[in-house]
């Protein structure tokens, strides 16, 4: 009888190493960090929940100078809210900044940090719409400078957290939490489309093959029938017999349905905690009993506290250094009153 190992699971980790003839830092072992933790935030539910909750609170009820064009054709707080997003998913963000023919600002565009790679000391950014060739050919900016008049530069902001170039998310040691969350929808639903790979010992009835063929075979089949795309795990029997068939037996009743509510209830705290979300009523989870407006305020003066307005009084920091001459703040988020349903943004 053979039982065939799964190989354990690794995740990408956060790496910075120079490549050899290129001018700018890896983003990752392979160069796509960034893509990896858009996919997290596009695949948990509990995790985009959290992200976009941090976004709403963050922009408040408006941001001092949001209203005033950014560019010809968004407002600070559009482009703003973009930087805030990619803030919450990366721990950075990024800005063009336009000059016009005298060296004054003319606008600010908002630059999809994923997309942005930066050299050792910091001085040059380098954009690309794909990082997954190795001969691309990024365009290079250089960072924004308040002094020069360059036509284009680039606010590359890191963030607080920043080990060397790149920052480190404020969720980072929840990603394993986060990638179980998504492998345990990924095995329900393929519980549900296909129940075949479910608990099951496969009996090879037959001669024997010998030990390098039963182990390719072995391999064979689990690859193609085990994990969270098939929702299961086979256990497989060589035997000898007159009758030369296969048969694929249950072993006893499967409770896997009661190990995957732990689980999910486990890395959902992981999760929450990573984020230091302190309540589930501010990421919209309501018990059936509902809840009071004094609930979420208590819940959200914690929050907001510790969490949300460090935020915001970051980003206006980093807002002033391109506009010093405006007085830069956010609003504090409001709770909707039966007479404005909907917060002021």
């Amino acid at each position: 009888m053979s039982i065939y190992s799964v190989p354990n699971v690794t995740r990408p980790r956060l790496s910075e190493t120079m490549i050899d003839g290129k001018e700018w830092m890896s983003y990752g072992a392979d160069n796509l960090f960034p893509d990896f933790l858009w996919s997290l935030y596009c695949d948990s539910p509990t995790h985009q929940a959290i992200i976009d909750s941090k976004v709403l609170y963050t922009m408040g009820a408006g941001l001092s100078i949001g209203k005033e064009k950014a560019n010809r054709k968004e407002t600070v707080s559009e482009v703003i809210r973009k930087c805030v997003l990619d803030y919450q998913l990366f721990g950075g963000f990024a800005i063009q900044v336009v000059r016009d023919a005298n060296g004054d600002i003319a606008e600010i565009w908002w630059a999809d940090f994923a997309k942005l790679r930066t050299n050792k000391d910091g001085s040059m950014v380098f954009w690309a719409d794909d990082w997954r060739s190795w001969n691309v050919e990024p365009k290079a900016f250089p960072v924004y400078d308040p002094e020069s008049k360059n036509p284009t530069e680039i606010f590359y902001y890191r963030g607080a957290t920043c080990r060397s170039v790149y920052p480190v998310c404020c969720y980072m040691s929840a990603i394993d939490s986060i990638q179980t969350e998504v492998e345990v929808q990924h095995w329900h639903l393929n519980n549900i489309k296909n129940n075949f790979a479910s608990n099951h010992i496969i009996n090879i009835l037959g001669a024997i093959p010998d030990e390098e063929e039963r182990k390719e075979t072995e391999k064979l089949i689990n690859e193609k029938f085990t994990g969270s795309d098939v929702a299961g795990r086979l256990l497989i029997n060589w035997a000898e017999t007159k009758d030369e068939k296969m048969t694929v037996d249950t072993l006893g009743e499967d409770s896997s349905d009661k190990k995957f509510m732990q689980l999910a209830k486990d890395v959902n705290e992981k999760i929450t905690i990573a984020h230091r979300v302190t309540s589930a009523i501010l990421i919209g989870r309501v018990a059936e009993s509902g809840f009071s407006r004094l609930e979420f305020q208590q819940a959200f003066e914690i929050f907001n506290t510790t969490v949300i307005k460090p935020i915001q009084d970051e980003i206006s920091m980093c807002l002033s250094k391109i506009f010093p001459e405006k007085e830069i703040h956010f609003d504090p988020f409001v709770l909707p009153t039966e007479k404005n349903e909907n917060p002021t943004m």
